[in-house]
């Protein structure tokens, strides 16, 4: 993704509304338990982003019943590493003997033959703590150029904004939401600057007790985290920003904290981990972690585009997608033709990896794979962009199997390439997507008042997996945050102060 049409996007995020389809060929017969698969497979996707930006990753996913086996199918926007593959080999065996050390202690406290544990799972033991921690430390090494961007981008910025909070309140009188957020990045704070002494001192890797306090420190910032989020019908975080910004703002004109954001970008490793965690440990999933796994790196494809280079060519362009000639359409060829959006007339345009990746389930290999059901969600460590999902939705619209990612951002990227189906298929496709992206575009500027306005509604968000902190961790949290406050006599706002110094 080399370019993003920031001042001309089309829509809103679009989420998959789960409770619309009948999802097959997945772990389970059972729609509670299928459903269960999809965060895993977007953690999947999440912990195989290595790069800082530009990369996006997306995970399909296929089991045979009968052989007792599961392909894991990985896509990259450019191209798969061995690296990659590496880590996901390492971490889903990890997880395996996370989810063998649940189902022993199962046996051993007679839970295993327990019907409910098919509905409600049970309870975590303690014995397994090394072996998450370990999970835990791979997972984050090997996403740490992209966590650190995330911290360098939103804590201080958090930070910042909790001692204008505290300043303006007072540290006694903080509601409960305003409390548990103060306490929030207190848990974070000592957890990160482990993380940025890692970071600062390469060489110098953390102790196995320094990475046992990210990880509890983590996991309780994550449980903080969605009661905040949640507070208020979900509007906690807007309503706080709000009041706040006055005195904490960004942007010129001043615009409110996006405190929201903040925490779900700061919190959202954890979390896929954290997700991960919970597969492990789920009775009803446990056969995708018993069943022999192999894993497939799609190979990168991109297409080759030829822009117009004249206004009379863009014009022609533009009159053709509409099917006729508007007057507006003469200044937008003028713009076009002037290279304020293009900086070349030909691109290579590298194909998205969910649109990658379906082309490759949809392309016959030789392989015994080939005949085994493709299950329809893959999971994908960003939301898809607008191209991607017209494409998916044009697709699923040709009858044959069906495919879905958790949703669209419908942000507009360029360069961007549609997959090559074959003669038949692409003539089919260039045609539904040309009008996909027709009304897309009359979208827009209805938007921007160049034709009549209407309405347009956006589905429901996913729900992770949640997988709560031990006793014994949120025990050790609360011990750290203590001596952290006590350096500071007690006094939250001076600690804030020396944390988060500056405007």
């Amino acid at each position: 993704m080399t370019h993003t049409f920031w001042g001309f996007q089309f829509g809103s995020s679009r989420l998959l509304d789960t409770s619309s389809y009948t999802f097959k060929n997945g772990i389970s017969p059972r729609y509670a338990t299928t459903v269960r698969i999809f965060p895993v497979l977007d953690a999947l996707s999440s912990i195989s982003v290595s790069r800082e930006k530009s990369q996006v990753i997306a995970v399909g996913l296929q089991m045979n019943h009968e052989t007792n086996e599961i392909r894991l199918l990985i896509a990259d926007n450019h191209h798969v590493s061995q690296a990659l593959l590496h880590h996901l080999n390492k971490v889903w065996r990890k997880l395996q003997s996370l989810s063998d050390r649940y189902a022993e202690h199962r046996v051993r406290t007679g839970r295993s033959e327990n019907p409910q544990y098919q509905v409600v799972s049970p309870d975590i033991p303690i014995q397994v703590a090394a072996l998450k921690v370990e999970i835990f430390r791979d997972v984050y090494l090997y996403s740490l150029q992209k966590q650190m961007r995330r911290v360098d981008k939103w804590f201080q910025r958090l930070g910042k904004f909790v001692r204008a909070l505290l300043e303006r309140r007072g540290p006694s009188n903080l509601d409960d939401f305003e409390q548990n957020l103060s306490d929030t990045v207190i848990v974070l704070l000592i957890a990160l600057k482990l993380v940025c002494k890692l970071r600062d001192n390469p060489e110098t890797p953390l102790t196995d007790t320094e990475w046992a306090v990210v990880c509890s420190h983590s996991m309780a910032a994550n449980e903080n985290v969605g009661g905040l989020l949640a507070d208020r019908n979900e509007s906690g975080c807007e309503i706080l920003a709000e009041e706040l910004k006055d005195d904490f703002h960004t942007g010129n004109p001043p615009e409110a904290f996006a405190l929201r954001r903040a925490l779900v970008k700061l919190t959202a490793l954890p979390q896929h981990i954290e997700t991960l965690f919970g597969f492990a440990h789920s009775p009803r999933l446990r056969p995708a972690l018993q069943y022999s796994m192999s894993i497939v790196g799609v190979p990168g494809r991109c297409r080759n585009a030829e822009l117009p280079s004249k206004q009379a060519g863009w014009a022609q362009f533009l009159k053709t997608i509409w099917g006729e000639e508007h007057r507006w359409h003469k200044n937008v060829a003028w713009e076009l033709a002037g290279k304020k959006w293009f900086a070349a007339q030909k691109y290579m345009c590298m194909i998205h990896c969910e649109c990658k990746l379906i082309h490759y389930l949809e392309t016959s290999h030789a392989s015994r794979w080939d005949n085994v059901a493709r299950f329809p969600y893959l999971g994908v460590s960003k939301l898809s962009c607008g191209a991607c999902r017209i494409w998916i939705s044009s697709f699923n619209e040709l009858g044959g199997r069906q495919y879905y990612t958790r949703g669209s951002h419908d942000k507009w990227y360029w360069p961007w390439g549609m997959p090559i189906m074959g003669p038949a298929l692409d003539k089919v496709m260039d045609k539904m997507m040309a009008k996909e992206v027709l009304l897309a575009y009359i979208s827009h500027e209805r938007t921007s008042g160049r034709l009549r306005a209407e309405s347009e509604s956006t589905g429901v968000s996913l729900l992770g997996a949640q997988h709560r902190p031990s006793k014994g961790q949120l025990k050790q949290v609360k011990a750290n945050t203590l001596a952290l406050r006590r350096a500071f006599g007690g006094d939250l706002l001076l600690l804030a102060r020396s944390e988060f110094p500056g405007a």
